[in-house]
Order: C-alpha cells, then structure tokens, then sequence
C-alpha cells in the first residue's frame, strides 16, 4: 500500500494508459481461431519478446513473422484459413491492431499529477508500437521521460530493468510511485525498492492521487 506521497511517478503504457488487446492480431490475419490460437500463441510471443527486449531489429522482427505466417513451417499447418501469404504490411496492420484508444479520463489525471511531480513512463514494448502511441495519444505526449524495454534490454518484471531505470532518475527508489495493471509487475517494483500500486480502474487511481494530495 502507497504510504506517502511520492517524489516521482512512473506508469505502465498497456491497459493503463492506453487500451491494448493482443489478440486481435490474429484476428486481422483473418486466422483467430482456437486452434490456431494455440498452435500460433506461444511461438508468436517468443518473437514479440525478442523485439520488445531489444534481442532483434524490426527488421529481423518483421522476418521472424514472415517465417512463421508464409514460411513451410505455416504451410504443413493445415486449415488455418486466412491468406496463402501476408505482406510486411499486413504484418504492421495486424501489429498496430492491437493498439486500442486511450483508457478514458487518463489524460486529464495525467495533467494534473504532472503539475505536482515529474512523470515517467515504463513499458515493456517495441518501437512498431511506442512509435506509433506516441504520434497517436497526447496522453503519452504529456510524460517527458521514457523507459523503453527494447531500449534497457529488459523486460518486466525482470529485476535489471527496475534496476536500470534507478540509475536515470535522481530519486531513491522508495520515493518512485510505479503503477501497472498487472500484480506480477506491481510486486517486482516493490521488490526493487518502489512503491507499487495495480491500476484496476480511473476512479481508484484518482483516489489514490488525491490521498497522496497529488491532485
């Protein structure tokens, strides 16, 4: 539990400030189907974590896919619908389809805590991705600092990547408010010394800045 008001805040992008969906992916191939979805789904996310860990290029990322979806091991999948072959646009349309819109009413908390504090963002994501929020949601465009997984070469709840973003920001750690909706990555800040607080909605997150008298 947040105990006292903090001298810094980081947010998590995915589902707290911007709404994200993975698997609709699939679905803008045309091939989101529960088999496909477990035959697909484990190999596709070792190559979306090789790129968001800043391990391949958006280059060999985007190779990657094509060996997967067009490459013979896609061809001895039987009935998996969709297209013979996809393009490397096709690929970037199916990437960008899992970008949904802002979490509503974040962007205007968002203004208001950045009055009282400095503001920071840390998300595990791509530069398909975070190049594309960032020209897309002013939400993103209202936080200076970035701390980008493919750009620390971790990922969360890795602990070198809390580790790495201590070392950039001139505040002890146990003064850093980091808020991401999902517990695994709540608890690994706290670990690394942060406070930590899961993000299950606008209306608790205000809350919470308003008692840290942030807002």
């Amino acid at each position: 539990m947040v105990q006292h008001r903090p001298s810094y805040v980081l947010f998590d992008v995915g589902n707290v400030l911007v709404r994200i969906e993975p698997a609709a992916f699939l679905r803008s191939l045309s091939i989101d189907t529960s088999e496909n979805r477990e035959y697909y789904q484990s190999k596709l996310i070792d190559i979306v974590k090789r790129y968001e860990k800043g391990d391949d290029s958006t280059e060999e990322f985007f190779a990657n896919l094509d060996l997967l979806f067009n490459g013979r091991e896609r061809k001895l999948q039987r009935n998996h619908g969709g297209k013979d072959h996809y393009s490397p646009d096709e690929f970037r349309n199916a990437m960008l389809s899992i970008v949904g819109a802002p979490v509503e009413g974040m962007e205007g908390i968002v203004r208001r805590i950045g009055t009282s504090v400095p503001l920071g963002l840390l998300s595990n994501t791509n530069p398909v991705h975070f190049d594309y929020c960032l020209q897309t949601f002013r939400v993103l465009q209202n936080i200076p600092t970035h701390f980008l997984s493919y750009q620390l070469k971790a990922l969360k709840p890795e602990p070198e990547i809390f580790a790495r973003v201590t070392m950039q920001i001139p505040f002890p750690p146990g003064e850093i408010l980091y808020i991401d909706d999902l517990a695994e990555n709540v608890d690994a800040a706290r670990a690394a010394g942060f406070m930590g607080h899961q993000f299950i909605g606008v209306k608790n997150i205000e809350q919470l800045f308003s008692e840290l008298k942030l807002i």
